[in-house]
Order: structure tokens, then sequence, then C-alpha cells
């Protein structure tokens, strides 16, 4: 591909090594990015967080993350949110909580997917009332939401159970919808 001038999407190249488990090609290709300096290395580390979370690998994608961060990389919204999602995806709630806890105390508020995507885990492993801890504890440490944005970002992305409504908007709220 090199040879005909076209530049492979990073984040698809390593998604496809890492889903193929050539996780060792996948570091060499992510040393070779890092070493031509020509994309972000935040877009580099996000890339192969993502791959390692998309093929259902946690603790490489956790790995990669830390590493990008004792590097001195400072990841922004859109590299938490990657990792908290694929933290969701595979029901690791704590660690995913835990990594949106420090994405908002680096003031970075998650997008609309992200948070929702949380709730719904909450509330599907742990029930509402965990659902609604998470969410107090997400706002204790300054995380607000658009009550508007996040109701028509869940009635396009919907359906959602009653009880990730209720957990965002509480009991009356949640029986308008």
């Amino acid at each position: 591909m090199k040879e005909t001038g076209l530049i492979p999407n990073a984040v698809a190249m390593l998604h496809g090594l890492c889903s193929d488990g050539l996780v060792q090609e996948a570091m060499k290709l992510f040393g070779v990015m890092r070493e031509r300096g020509s994309i972000p290395e935040v877009v580099i580390y996000t890339a192969v967080v993502e791959g390692f979370c998309k093929s259902q690998k946690p603790d490489e994608a956790i790995r990669i993350f830390r590493k990008m961060q004792n590097n001195g990389i400072v990841p922004n919204a859109f590299s938490y949110g990657v990792l908290v999602q694929g933290l969701v995806k595979g029901n690791r709630l704590d660690e995913a909580l835990e990594y949106c806890l420090e994405m908002v105390e680096a003031d970075h508020s998650p997008n609309l997917a992200t948070f929702t995507g949380l709730v719904n885990g909450f509330c599907r492993e742990r029930g509402l009332e965990a659902a609604e801890m998470m969410i107090k504890s997400l706002k204790e440490k300054g995380f607000g939401f658009d009550e508007k944005g996040v109701t028509d970002f869940m009635e396009k992305k919907g359906p959602f159970s009653p009880l990730v409504w209720e957990a965002i908007f509480g009991k009356k709220r949640s029986q308008m919808f």
C-alpha cells in the first residue's frame, strides 16, 4: 500500500491485527507509526486502545492507555471514551467508572454514547440503584449533562430500558417516556 501512496487507516490496520491475534505485529506497527511522527501520538495510542477494545482484549487496552500517560501523552476526551466504552462492553464496569471519573477530573466530559452506555451497563448488570450511585459519583466530580441532549440521543439510539431512563431522569420523569 505504501508504494501506491495509499495510507491505511491506523485504527483499521491496528484493529485488524489485534482481531487476528497478531498483537506483536500490531505493536510493531504502533512503533513504526510513533517513529515516523506523522500522526499525533495521542491518535496512535488511542487507535491501539480501540483495536484492543474491539478485539476484546481490555487488559491490553488498559496497559497501552497507561503507557500513553506514563510517556507524558495526555489522553483527550475521545481517548477516554474509547476505553470506557470498551470496558463497558466487556462488563468491566468498575474499571469503566474509574476511567470515566478520571476523565471528568481531567476536565473532559464523556460524550452521550459513553455516558448512556455506562448507565445502561450499570442498569443491566447491577440494577437501578447502582446506576444511580454511579451517576451521583460522576456529578460529585463535576459532571453535568444536558437533559434535552440526552433525551434526544436516547430517543434516536434506543430503545433503552425503562431503568436507564429512570436512572438518568428519576422515577417521575421516566414515566413520561
